[in-house]
């Protein structure tokens, strides 16, 4: 692929040292074959095991919980102890994750609960403190010297506080928590989709080339666990006063990434709170260089004890029992780019991974000169020197846009090379910078803002998609949500507006934004990942012909060209996304000030985190004691079950199909609806004729439909998506198909229309197949889903009125999209009844229009009003996957 070279790797290696062998748990090197069609809704993987010993085995012994279990035996406890019952025990949790203390003192003042063994907030909470917890946090006290006068001459000092814990034990804890057990993995893997080896997967931690690497340079059997940091200074107050916190997070890529995004699993940790200061004791000239220095200082102070864990490895009780030698080396770091700028100790107007120039950020390159760790401590330390003596800044130091910073907290963290620590932040990158802060913006300019708000305005509906009523030019507050919700339209709102040059650079970075939210990554998929990047490099220009731009010089345009060797190095971008520590933010910064009483709010902070920290252990623990049974995907009494035996009036293609599993409401909600409500309110216009052709093929010695027949009628239908391995998750994906009629308007409330959703239906039951992207399907309009009435007799499915569109040909040979029209038939639309397991997943259909768009259209009629539609693959990032072949 043009442009991807991977980084050196010349971090310094320590010294080798030497593990006790024990019983390794090491494979054969083969490639094990699982499963072998290469295709999204296959999982096929063909693993190579690493060639050495790892994870060698050094002995047993009880994980935390078994050891719990063993204490709480000996002292004659229950396992709800230290309080009462299970009953207690859950008030317990929902009064410290919902109450604040001086309303649970109210609450435990009432006579209701004088069975308690606790009776107000004093004795409650030292309940809670005898459960078993984390790490402690300890606060370390920094003395910072500044370089500015008091009224008094005196040089102003700042003393701060430093909260942390323990890095090397937050490892012990998770590698350790049996609740994580069967999503831990402890050694290094290369997976492929074939038995020959060609098509490599990217998806977790373990499948990068990092790992490996990491591998080869430490001693027979041991285990790495790779750790991930994130940090990210967050706002604890919304309007009014500026408290300000600083959170480091850390979690391990030994955890699935799944397990890692989820906060309810606590598979990532805080370990710290970097001090949040103004530094007034610096003047304004220094003040941002000694906030630096500050940093780095609190970084190496938390981080400290992983340098020597991270040279000699430490032994640790894993999750399965099992005792090995654990190494916790620092892989990844998460943060957007002025925190990897500050990572880095460059300046943000660099790239912190590369020594690209300054004015060559906005080219594609064929060559990348990586960061080295070495040279950029080298050069570090000569400007100290050079600055103590007076001398001038080397032109080396500012070719590299370094910032003097001296003393950087990784520079004594073995096997650590900080410049490919940093991961694809696609919130930041992506979403809020290539899209909406560039893309969007020149396609206004070129457009013209209130063009472009009423072609959003004209927009059809779609399960979940928001509708922009007002365009987006009045939107005031952005978040990654609208952003996301621009894109999955985007490329049908720019067609026929802009000309072919500007509309395939649109695309390319629409089509880069969805490869790089991919949960799982092939060789083939970042080739078109590649391609995509290279496909806008070329267009590009037309921008600067348009007057639109001058340059390309854009700090993010250029960040985006790494994204292809970090998922090589580190698994796929997903599991590094800025959002994750966005979202911890609520639980471990947000709620943990607002428990507090506002004044010296870190130490609370600190220990209200503690204490939920042990209710969620003990969570795990008693969930441990019982496990539960898996439950199903779909309750039983909801799904149809394909394999069900079909009845003899059924058709013997949709018989022998029965693949879609689908889900109804228990019972329909509009019943004895009569034909001519389909007709009005549905406007299913040739329902009668539609039923009658549909009992003449498909029942026998049936009665002949007539308009007073009555329906029992569903306003939705939920279908389960087949397995997709690009977007790879153990939770049910679903497509919701609305077929809601018209309300008619009742007094002062009006009418509302009724919801007709599109959707993919089966027309050739012989040629489709679920892995066949598009093959036998074609696009319909679902007007009823109804169940056939009894006089009639029984069929296996209910049934469901369409209209069909016109077949999918080749798609746009710009856009990618597919054109269909309104299939008709003797002037007529196109209208068919079928069985309701036809109906494969829904699409959506944007109005086809030029460079003016028809200002009666209206997210309500544009599926009656508009002549020609396109089949838009970017409504979710599965059904841009389906649509795509590698």
């Amino acid at each position: 692929m043009t442009g991807f070279h991977p980084p050196s790797d010349r971090a310094p290696s320590p010294p080798e040292v030497q593990l006790p062998m024990g019983r390794s748990t090491r494979r054969l090197v083969e490639i094990e074959a699982v499963e072998d069609p290469d295709d999204p809704q296959k999982s096929s993987r063909f693993v190579k095991s690493y060639p050495g010993s790892v994870a060698a085995e050094l002995g047993e012994d009880m994980t935390n919980f078994e050891q719990w279990k063993d204490e709480q035996a000996q002292r004659g406890e229950n396992e709800w102890s230290p309080f009462k019952d299970q009953e207690e025990w859950e008030l317990a949790q929902w009064l410290l994750k919902n109450v604040g203390q001086k309303s649970i003192d109210e609450y435990l003042k009432l006579p209701i609960r004088s069975r308690l063994s606790f009776h107000n907030t004093y004795t409650f909470l030292k309940k809670v403190d005898q459960l078993p917890t984390g790490p402690d946090w300890t606060c370390e006290i920094v003395d910072v010297a500044g370089n500015h006068a008091d009224e008094s001459g005196t040089m102003m000092t700042e003393h701060l506080e430093l909260w942390r814990r323990d890095p090397v034990q937050c490892v012990r804890e998770l590698i350790g928590n049996p609740a994580l057990k069967d999503d831990i993995a402890y050694e290094p893997e290369r997976v492929y989709t074939d038995k020959g080896g060609t098509n490599r997967i990217f998806d977790e931690a373990w499948t990068g080339d990092w790992w490996w690497k990491t591998q080869e340079k430490l001693p027979d059997g041991a285990v790495v666990a790779p750790v991930i940091l994130a940090s990210d200074k967050t706002n604890l107050t919304r309007f009014q006063g500026n408290k300000t916190a600083w959170p480091v997070y850390l979690t391990i890529g030994n955890v699935s990434k799944e397990k890692r995004r989820q906060v309810s699993r606590n598979a990532t940790v805080l370990i710290g709170y970097i001090p949040v200061s103004k530094l007034e004791c610096f003047d304004a000239n220094s003040r941002a260089v000694a906030g630096y220095h500050l940093f780095h200082h609190c970084m190496e102070q938390i981080l400290q004890p992983l340098q020597d864990a991270g040279r000699n490895g430490v032994r640790m009780t894993c999750a399965d029992g099992k005792i090995r030698q654990i190494f916790p080396i620092l892989a990844a770091y998460v943060a957007d780019f002025p925190e990897q700028c500050l990572v880095a100790c460059c300046k943000e107007s660099r790239c912190p991974r590369c020594e690209v120039a300054f004015d060559e950020r906005g080219e594609l390159l064929l060559h990348t000169v990586w960061r080295d760790p070495e040279e950029t401590l080298c050069q570090l330390e000569k400007e100290k020197r050079s600055q103590s003596k007076g001398y001038k800044t080397a032109q080396r130091f500012e070719d590299l846009g370094l910032r003097a910073v001296y003393d950087p907290f990784w520079k004594s963290l073995p096997h650590t090379n900080i410049f490919t620590c940093f991961t694809p932040d696609i919130l930041h990158q992506l979403h809020k910078g290539v899209f909406k802060d560039h893309l969007v913006k020149w396609c206004t300019d070129i457009l013209g803002a209130d063009k472009l708000d009423a072609r959003f305005r004209a927009m059809n509906g779609y399960p979940g998609l928001r509708h922009f009523k007002k365009g987006i030019s009045f939107i005031s507050q952005w978040t990654g949500t609208e952003h996301k919700e621009m894109q999955k339209v985007f490329v049908g709102i720019m067609a026929g507006a802009v000309n072919e040059k500007v509309l395939t650079a649109v695309r390319a970075v629409i089509d880069f934004i969805y490869y790089a939210q991919l949960h799982s990554h092939t060789t083939k998929t970042l080739a078109s990942l590649q391609h995509s990047l290279e496909t806008f490099h070329q267009h590009k220009d037309i921008f600067i012909d348009l007057e639109i731009r001058e340059h390309f010089n854009i700090p993010k345009l250029h960040n985006i060209q790494h994204y292809i060797d970090s998922i090589v190095t580190l698994g796929s971008a997903d599991g590094y996304n800025t959002e994750s520590p966005e979202r911890l933010h609520i639980d471990f910064a947000k709620e943990a000030y607002r428990a507090s009483n506002k004044r010296d709010y870190t130490e609370q902070m600190a220990v209200w985190l503690q204490r939920q920290e042990a209710m969620f252990l003990r969570t795990a623990y008693l969930t441990w004691l019982h496990p539960k049974e898996p439950l199903q995907d779909l309750v039983d009494d909801e799904l149809l079950d394909p394999d069900d035996e079909p009845s003899d009036s059924e058709d013997n293609h949709l018989a022998d199909l029965a693949v879609v599993q689908y889900r109804l409401a228990k019972s329909p909600p509009f019943r004895n609806v009569t034909v001519d409500t389909l007709t009005t309110q549905h406007g299913a216009v040739d329902f009668l004729p539609a039923f009658c052709e549909f009992v003449r093929k498909h029942v026998s010695c049936a009665p002949t439909p007539s308009q007073y027949d009555r329906f029992d009628v569903y306003k939705q239908i939920s279908v389960r998506l087949p397995f997709n391995r690009y977007i790879s998750s153990n939770q049910m994906i679903t497509d919701r198909i609305r077929t809601t009629p018209t309300r008619l308007s009742r007094g002062r409330h009006p009418s509302i229309p009724g919801n007709f959703d599109t959707a993919l239906v089966i027309e050739n039951p012989e040629e489709y197949c679920p892995s066949s992207s598009l093959n036998g399907l074609r696009v319909a309009q679902v007007r009823v889903i109804f169940n056939l009435p009894r006089q009639f007799g029984e069929f296996r499915h209910p049934l469901a009125y369409i209209e069909w569109f016109t077949m999918l040909g080749t798609p746009d040979r710009v856009t990618g999209m597919h054109l269909v029209k309104r299939s008709t038939r003797g002037h007529r639309r196109n209208a068919e009844i079928v069985s309701v397991d036809r109906i494969v997943r829904s699409c959506h259909l944007m109005g086809k229009c030029g460079r003016e768009v028809d200002r009666g259209w209206t997210t309500d009629n544009v599926l009656e009003e508009a002549g020609a539609f396109w089949v838009n693959p970017y409504i979710t990032v599965d059904k841009f996957v389906v649509t795509r072949s590698w």
